[in-house]
């Protein structure tokens, strides 16, 4: 048995106040027939919020100071910072990104990571410096010891430009401000900043400084431009800080590489060489098996219909060893589905699955823009996703794809039940749809032209970048949905 709304999950910020108060706190589902359930209410204290000290003094370099931008050679000096060189969105955006300027000779780069991965060879063969460093530390006193030693490296590779790629690299983006270095600090996450610092430093066994986790909101304020790939988190970003200078700027992927791949590899072969029926239909969840993708939730949905529709076959490519991975290979077993459901490790080779696939389907309560979405969108695949941040800016509903509300089983299995009933020459407009929207709209190249230019604004006048006149939602315009936007109820007693 399972339970009503099985398989979501969320993350609140509580705010504190000068004072200790109290919150109740009680969790509504929906279940896939409309009925609601709701829990019994707990009400917890929320502790007053405690003055943050300053941060300590860093062991001293010398003079760590930067008296004005200065090209060193005929382009300028960036330093990437880094959070993963393994296969990930974030990580594919930026060897994306980088490969094309590097090709283009727009600047000499330097990449600074704290963890080592596959993708580190490709870079370096683009002759792209990679240096692996070390996570972000946790303490007061080594995080400023951390980034002096940042902008000591700054300082002696004579850098010109910081690029931050993902919100929790932030000290990066903060050792080239203390010296006057221009930042943009590039942000995938679509998180409230109390509920990321939760993710953030939430696997340490030690928890972490409160001066080091406020260093994220200074930075991000202090940033010469914040860069977003959805319009739907640069608001939500304005609405919690409204002063933060931003730009959303659209990425893109390689599409004349995609064109070849299908070129070169015929659908049918494909699914052949997967073990497939030339008459399955096949639904691909492509991404890292975790909470927020909800394929526990999109397996449970998934079990509920599949009875009327004996041909379709779900696949999850993305699996890695996890308790909520190992949740999900437990629940196709116990629901009896595992002769119509797939479970794939990570794959490298991931053209293969968006080739061989029929829909993608995308159930994630939290994504900017995944860029798993862009690439079935190319390969020709229509997309049945949750309607969160930047799905809908790409996806529109009876167009490219189906859209369904995030956290709603309902809603996932009428979107799936939607998606099945579709026929075949239906999906075949949509598939010609996909293409030309794909065409249009993602490659890789605008977005790596349009970074081009950003490098060479900030090399030769950062304060240009200060201008930018923003367009879209202002903070007081529209009424910011962090907490109402869930199935998780909050009031304060009297």
């Amino acid at each position: 048995m399972f339970d009503v709304g099985a398989g979501f999950s969320e993350t609140i910020a509580l705010p504190a106040g000068k004072a200790d108060h109290k919150v109740s706190i009680s969790v509504r589902a929906v279940a896939a027939d409309g009925t609601a359930w709701r829990s019994n209410r707990v009400v917890v204290t929320v502790a007053a919020q405690v003055p943050v000290p300053a941060l300590p003094s860093a062991a001293s370099f010398g003079d760590l100071s930067r008296s004005a931008p200065e090209l060193t050679v005929d382009r300028p000096r960036v330093c990437v910072f880094a959070h993963s060189l393994n296969i990930g969105g974030g990580e594919l955006y930026l060897q994306e990104l980088l490969l094309r300027m590097a090709a283009d000779e727009v600047a000499d780069f330097l990449v600074i990571c704290p963890r080592d991965g596959v993708l580190r060879a490709e870079l370096e063969s683009a002759d792209i410096e990679v240096h692996i460093g070390s996570e972000t530390p946790s303490d007061a006193r080594r995080y400023v010891d951390r980034r002096a030693e940042l902008s000591a490296l700054l300082l002696a590779w004579k850098c010109d430009v910081v690029i931050s790629n993902t919100l929790g690299e932030f000290i990066g983006a903060d050792a080239a401000i203390q010296i006057g270095i221009p930042v943009a600090w590039v942000i995938h996450e679509s998180f409230q900043l109390d509920v990321f610092n939760t993710h953030l430093w939430g696997g340490h066994l030690k928890k972490p400084d409160q001066n080091v986790v406020g260093r994220l909101r200074t930075t991000l304020l202090n940033t010469n431009v914040n860069i977003f790939v959805a319009e739907a988190t640069e608001n939500m970003f304005r609405d919690m800080l409204p002063q933060l200078r931003t730009r959303c700027i659209r990425y893109g992927i390689d599409l004349p590489v995609i064109k070849s791949y299908e070129a070169e590899h015929s659908k049918s072969t494909i699914r052949e060489g997967l073990g497939f029926e030339e008459s399955d239909f096949i639904l691909l969840c492509m991404g890292i098996v975790q909470e927020r993708k909800s394929q526990f939730a999109l397996v449970y949905e998934f079990a509920a219909v599949v009875e009327n529709y004996p041909n379709a076959k779900l696949v999850i490519v993305g699996n890695h060893p996890s308790p909520y991975g190992d949740s999900v290979i437990r629940a196709v077993n116990d629901l009896g589905i595992s002769s119509s459901v797939r479970i794939v490790d990570i794959d490298s080779n991931t053209y293969r699955w968006f080739r061989a696939a029929d829909v993608l389907v995308s159930a994630s309560d939290v994504e900017s823009l995944p860029r798993s979405i862009l690439e079935a969108m190319t390969f020709g695949v229509p997309v049945l996703a949750a309607d969160v941040f930047g799905v809908s800016e790409v996806v529109s509903d009876g167009e490219t794809g189906w859209l369904f509300e995030s956290r709603n089983a309902q809603d996932l299995r009428l979107g799936l039940i939607r998606v099945l009933e579709t026929t075949a020459s239906e999906l075949a407009v949509m598939s010609l749809t996909c293409r030309q929207v794909s065409a249009k709209n993602f490659d890789g190249q605008n977005y790596a032209d349009e970074f081009s230019k950003l490098i060479s604004d900030l090399s030769s006048n950062p304060k240009v970048i200060e201008s930018i006149e923003r367009s879209g939602w202002s903070a007081g315009q529209r009424k910011s949905s962090f907490v109402d936007g869930t199935n998780i109820a909050l009031e304060y007693p009297a």
